[in-house]
C-alpha cells in the first residue's frame, strides 16, 4: 500500500491470484510458508494448496490461529503480514490460507480434508500450546474447535468472533496477546 492510500488490498475472488499475493506477502515479511497439497485440481487443472505461515517460537505456549477461507480473508491476512506484527515473548501467530482450497477455487473437494489438514497444522505448528485463540476471517470457528481440541487435548481453546476487516483482526490479535 502506498503512503496516503486509505484502501487495503481488494479481496481476490480468484484462488490463484490470492495464493500468489499471500505467498508474496509472506516472502516480503520474511516468513516461510508450508504448502499442503489438496487431492482435487482447480478449474484450470492445476494443483490446489492450503498454505500456512507461522511467526514466533515453535514451542510457544500461547498462540493464535488466524484462518482464511476466501478472498476477503486472504486480503486481511496479507494486510496483517504487511503491518507490524509484534508478538509478546513466548507467543506464536499461525496464518492458515485457504483452509479448503477446493471450495475457494470453486470445485468439489473432500469434506474431510480441511479437518485433517487443520489437525496437521495443530500437531506441527502448535505442539506445546496451552492457550490458543482461533480467529476466522469469515465463516464459523466453532466447527474448528473439536479438531483442534482432539490434537491439543491439554490446551484451552477460545473461538473468537469472526473478523470481517483488518481493524477487527488486529484488535482481536492484540486483545488476545494482551490477556494473561
Amino acid at each position: 500500500m502506498m503512503p496516503g492510500d486509505t484502501e487495503g488490498p481488494k479481496p481476490q475472488k480468484d484462488y490463484r491470484a490470492a495464493r500468489r499475493a499471500f505467498i508474496a506477502a509472506c516472502e516480503a515479511a520474511g516468513v516461510d510458508t508450508v504448502a499442503r497439497l489438496h487431492p482435487a485440481k482447480g478449474p484450470d487443472g492445476k494443483p490446489l494448496f492450503m498454505d500456512c505461515a507461522a511467526l514466533g517460537p515453535r514451542r510457544a505456549p500461547k498462540a493464535m490461529l488466524v484462518v482464511a477461507e476466501d478472498g476477503a480473508g486472504s486480503a486481511i491476512q496479507i494486510e496483517l503480514l504487511r503491518g507490524e506484527i509484534a508478538l509478546p515473548l513466548g507467543a506464536k501467530l499461525v496464518l492458515v490460507h485457504a483452509l479448503d482450497p477446493a471450495a475457494f477455487a470453486g470445485v468439489a473437494g473432500s469434506p474431510d480434508w480441511p479437518s485433517a489438514m487443520l489437525g496437521a497444522v495443530a500437531t506441527e505448528d502448535l505442539p506445546k500450546v496451552r492457550d490458543l485463540a482461533v480467529l476466522t476471517l469469515a465463516g464459523c470457528g466453532e466447527k474448528l474447535a473439536p479438531v483442534l481440541q482432539a490434537r491439543l487435548p491439554g490446551a484451552r481453546i477460545e473461538i473468537l468472533p469472526p473478523a470481517g476487516d483488518i481493524g477487527r483482526a488486529q484488535d482481536g490479535i492484540a486483545a488476545f496477546f494482551a490477556s494473561q
